[in-house]
């Protein structure tokens, strides 16, 4: 099969879960014998031609052997309501009709939506992920201009009441009706947590029986050592990720600060992703206190090397974060978690079984939470007993497989 894998930014400038993901399917689809290439939006200046859009760059490039098309606006435009962008529109079809892919399989339709309608209009079949909620949060992420989480849109009247006071209701009409169109294009739409299925059909956007559940997989040749050899202490706290506010990295630095044991520490791996003031004030935080590291940006390859001394992983997220690489990953090498008990992340960390839970931005709550593992030490063995390991990437990668073959048919 000739697959085209979208994705809203890709490697090697940007690499949270969402590029992960992207990246770990083209992989793997390709060792299983398929042509494979992603299709990207561009944000970076260097390395672009022309387009045959006049209002489009192109720019052409490999990354760990996977062939990339970047593209990107000469002028920038608002991509959160402009939905239904004609120049890249014509791009998208001119590629992928040159190209004659079977799957267009978009892993994040934001800044690259108009390559959905394309890939439809070719006939070809379009597999849809969904790992938030820009499809009816314009935001994405249902956080409120002022940090509170959302319960919904309400048919946009939240959004301009609460984030968008620039735009009207008919502004937000015009984004649901340009969302309607996109969901029309696309054969199948996959979600990795029931949580996510959950509010997109309590917010009367797209049904649950139009969901399949697919749960991310981890690839386990990159868990060389089974067993750590951990030193008994200091008892060893660790948050990976990217260091941005919807991440919640101040509550656990706050919570953290709040209990008085020397014996611990916590390691902070992670880059600032372009939120360079609040990198800024977590690190002026974390220098009041010895006991906290902030060891920078990593290489996810390098993986076993930045858990091997954490005892438990830590995931303050202050939005309804869906299905976390971090726990999956913490999880595949038998690691518990702590994490806000909200969305999927209290889907896969289920309180007192292996890990445990704490009420979302409460630095006070965390702060007893981590105090439960340093009076007793045992839960970590406990904890990581009841861990149930996430599938193998190569079986995700399957499934994916069997339904773009069902999808052909």
């Amino acid at each position: 099969m000739k697959i085209l894998i979208g994705v809203h930014q890709f490697f090697p400038e940007f690499y949270a879960g969402t590029e992960r993901y992207a990246l770990n399917i083209a992989k793997y689809l390709k060792k299983l014998g398929h042509s494979v290439k992603v299709f990207t939006y561009g944000l970076t200046d260097d390395g672009y031609s022309q387009g045959i859009n006049k209002n489009i760059l192109i720019k052409k490039y490999e990354y760990e052997n996977i062939p990339v098309i970047a593209v990107k606006h000469k002028k920038p435009i608002d991509y959160t309501f402009n939905l239904e962008e004609p120049n890249l529109f014509e791009e998208a079809l001119y590629f992928m009709s040159r190209e004659k892919f079977d799957i267009f399989h978009c892993a994040h339709p934001y800044r690259i939506d108009a390559s959905l309608k394309a890939a439809s209009s070719l006939g070809i079949k379009t597999v849809l992920m969904l790992t938030d909620y820009w499809l009816i949060c314009p935001l994405g992420i249902m956080l409120r201009a002022d940090n509170t989480i959302c319960s919904g849109p309400d048919y946009g009247r939240k959004c301009v009441k609460y984030c968008f006071t620039a735009k009207s209701l008919t502004d937000m009409g015009k984004r649901i009706k340009h969302v309607e169109m996109l969901l029309n294009c696309v054969d199948v739409i996959l979600s990795p947590s029931k949580f996510l299925i959950k509010m997109f059909s309590i917010n009367k956007a797209i049904s649950s029986d139009r969901f399949k559940l697919s749960r991310h997989g981890f690839d386990y040749s990159k868990k060389k050592r089974h067993n750590f050899n951990k030193k008994e202490s200091p008892l060893t706290f660790g948050f990976i990720g990217t260091i941005q506010y919807h991440k919640g990295v101040h509550v656990l630095v706050e919570a953290f600060r709040k209990i008085k044991t020397d014996n611990i520490k916590l390691k902070i791996w992670g880059g600032d992703f372009g939120d360079r003031l609040y990198f800024e004030k977590i690190k002026k935080m974390a220098a009041k206190d010895k006991r906290i590291e902030m060891l920078g940006q990593y290489d996810f390859n390098d993986i076993e090397d930045v858990l091997g001394d954490i005892d438990v992983i830590v995931v303050p997220s202050i939005w309804y974060e869906n299905a976390p690489l971090t726990i999956t990953t913490s999880h595949a090498y038998g690691i518990p978690v702590i994490a806000s008990d909200v969305g999927g992340m209290a889907e896969m960390v289920e309180d007192g079984v292996n890990g445990l839970t704490f009420k979302v931005g409460d630095a006070s709550d965390l702060a007893k939470k981590i105090s439960m593992f340093i009076e007793d030490s045992s839960l970590i063995n406990k904890f990581s007993q009841n861990i149930q390991y996430p599938i193998r990437l190569e079986e995700e990668v399957l499934n994916m497989q069997r339904l773009y073959e069902d999808l052909l048919k």
